[in-house]
C-alpha cells in the first residue's frame, strides 16, 4: 500500500467518524453511539498499553533485577500487593471483598491530602499573595489593585451566611453579598466564554480538516 493510498484511507476514516459525531446534533442515533463506544474502547486500550509499558513492565523488570536488594524489592512489591487486593471487589462474597478497602482507603486518603495541599499551595496561597500586592505609583495599577481587593472581599461576603440579615451588620453584609454576586457572575461568564471558545476552536479544527481533505481529494 502506497503512502498516498494510506493517507487517503486514514483521511476518509477521519472524515466519516467526524460526520458521524456531528450527527448527534440531529439527535441520538446508533451510529453516534457506535463511534462513542469506539472512542472509549480505543482510549482504554491506549491507556492499558501505556500503563503496561511505562508502569507494569518496568517495575516487574526492576523487581527481577533487584532480588538481592530487599528494601528496594519490598518497595516495588508493595504496590503490586495493594493492586491485587483491589481484585477482591470482583468477588461477590463479603467475607473477601472487604480487603479491597485497604488500598481504596490509602488511595482516597492520599488523593484527598494531595487535593487539599494543591488547593492551599496552588490556589489559596497565591490568591492571597496576589490580593495583597503593593500599590505602585501607576494610577491604573493602583486602581486595579484596589478593585482586586474589593472584588475578593465582596465575593467572599456572598458566602457569609452566619450574620442575621435584620441587624445593621447583616444589612451591610447583604449589600456586599449582592455586589459580590455580580462579581461571581462576571467571573463565571469569562469561564464559560473560555470553555465555549475551546469548543468552537475544536469544531473549527474538525471542519478545516474536512474541507482540507476534500480539497486535497478533488483539487
Amino acid at each position: 500500500m502506497t503512502g498516498d493510498m494510506l493517507s487517503l484511507i486514514t483521511g476518509l476514516v477521519g472524515v466519516v467518524l467526524t460526520l458521524i459525531v456531528f450527527s448527534r446534533l440531529l439527535g441520538d442515533n446508533p451510529a453516534f453511539r457506535t463511534v462513542q463506544y469506539l472512542f472509549v474502547g480505543a482510549s482504554l486500550g491506549y491507556a492499558f498499553v501505556v500503563v503496561y509499558h511505562q508502569v507494569l513492565r518496568p517495575n516487574a523488570v526492576a523487581m527481577i533485577l533487584g532480588l538481592n536488594d530487599l528494601p528496594t524489592l519490598g518497595g516495588l512489591i508493595l504496590p503490586f500487593l495493594l493492586g491485587i487486593l483491589l481484585l477482591a471487589r470482583m468477588v461477590a462474597r463479603q467475607q473477601i471483598s472487604w480487603v479491597a478497602n485497604i488500598p481504596l482507603a490509602l488511595v482516597f486518603g492520599v488523593g484527598a491530602a494531595l487535593a487539599l495541599g494543591g488547593a492551599l499551595v496552588g490556589t489559596l496561597a497565591p490568591q492571597i499573595q496576589d490580593t495583597a500586592r503593593p500599590i505602585s505609583n501607576d494610577p491604573f495599577h493602583a486602581i486595579g489593585a484596589v478593585l482586586l481587593v474589593l472584588g475578593v472581599v465582596l465575593s467572599l461576603s456572598y458566602f457569609y451566611f452566619t450574620v442575621p440579615r435584620e441587624t445593621p451588620r447583616g444589612a451591610i453584609v447583604q449589600t456586599s453579598a449582592r455586589i459580590g454576586r455580580w462579581f461571581l457572575l462576571i467571573a463565571f461568564g469569562f469561564f464559560l466564554a473560555g470553555s465555549l471558545l475551546t469548543y468552537i476552536t475544536a469544531l473549527n479544527e474538525r471542519l478545516a480538516f474536512i474541507v482540507g481533505w476534500v480539497r486535497g481529494l478533488f483539487g
